[in-house]
């Protein structure tokens, strides 16, 4: 849990793991072309090994000055085009990696991943007709093609059509249930149509799986998610009420400031997931003394912005539970 809304369904285009990248990018390495280098000479091989050495240590800036000047020694090398491409878009220039992927398939019509990374690099700057266009293109060409499957069902869901996307995700877990972005949309797309069973058993999958951080980050979120939604499945908590009127007594006193502190501390402490139906007090915070479960601190964070920041969607709505402590407090200040 983030401690503000959730972010959307977010998929990643086709581009390869730095190992996987770095074999495609051998395959251009033939011929005896060779850069001038101020007086000496270096072979094509020798750029492409140190555009995979930057590739593998998440240097991409650096291999795209490689592979930028490669291609201008061969402009309609289809491998370099792709590869560039798909680095274009990774670096979050999709509209540079555009024209190079239409260069590509222009020359190799029937080259299946350089239509998918065409499709994510228009998905990426926001044009989901073009995107939808090239990734169905690339199913005529190869029907499983997982990365294929995987955007499509990305795309669906940027369009909110979660039935149609769990439909390609689902197609795209049954060929590589081991990629991460494949279990992450569809985890999301089981939560987006309410099936929270199923969401929290692929949430807890990704966790397992070596993926981003960002990715499990997403997923400790989602399962955040879960627990809120489910933990009021029958009606309000009251023990949820209990905490949010200590949180309120806990306020009193406290400049607006202070209230932020914890209340943004609670958040970002949040970020590492909070298994809010364990009883456990585990948790300690800078701004506060004292131990406390999951579930009271999501409480005292509602409560928290409640005093700052009212109208904020924070991803959970304890409205009923505040409102009855609301009603709670002002009786016990009458007595």
């Amino acid at each position: 849990m983030r401690g503000l809304k959730s972010r959307g369904l977010r998929m990643d285009g086709s581009l390869l793991s730095a190992g996987r990248h770095a074999a495609l990018l051998r395959q251009v390495a033939g011929g005896d072309n060779h850069f001038n280098n101020g007086s000496s000479s270096t072979s094509v091989m020798d750029h492409f090994d140190q555009a995979l050495k930057f590739i593998q240590a998440g240097r991409q800036d650096e291999a795209r000055i490689y592979l930028e000047e490669l291609l201008k020694q061969d402009p309609e090398n289809v491998d370099l085009l792709y590869n560039l491409g798909m680095l274009y878009t990774e670096l979050g220039r999709p509209k540079s990696a555009i024209p190079l992927l239409q260069t590509c398939i222009e020359i190799s019509p029937s080259h299946a991943n350089a239509h998918v990374a065409l499709g994510f690099a228009y998905m990426s700057s926001g044009d989901l007709k073009s995107a939808k266009e090239y990734t169905l293109t690339a199913l005529k060409i190869v029907p499983n093609n997982p990365f294929a499957l995987r955007n499509l069902g990305g795309i669906f869901g940027m369009e909110d059509d979660y039935l149609n996307a769990f439909y390609q995700l689902q197609k795209a877990y049954n060929i590589n249930p081991r990629d991460p972005q494949t279990v992450y949309g569809l985890a999301f797309t089981y939560k987006s149509l309410n099936d929270f069973e199923n969401a929290e058993k692929y949430f807890k999958a990704l966790l397992d799986l070596q993926a981003p951080e960002t990715l499990k980050e997403l997923a400790r979120e989602g399962l955040g998610e879960i627990a809120i939604k489910t933990l009021k499945s029958h009606g309000p908590r009251m023990d949820v009420v209990f905490y949010i009127l200590s949180a309120l007594e806990t306020f009193k006193g406290k400049s607006t400031q202070q209230v932020k502190d914890i209340s943004f501390e609670i958040g970002l402490l949040g970020r590492q997931g909070f298994e809010i139906n364990d009883p456990t007090k585990k948790f300690t915070l800078r701004t506060l003394p004292g131990e406390f479960t999951a579930l009271q601190l999501v409480s005292m964070m509602y409560t928290g912005f409640k005093q700052f920041e009212p109208g904020l969607d924070i991803g959970m709505d304890f409205s009923e539970e505040y409102g009855l402590a609301l009603t709670l407090a002002q009786s016990e200040a009458l007595r």
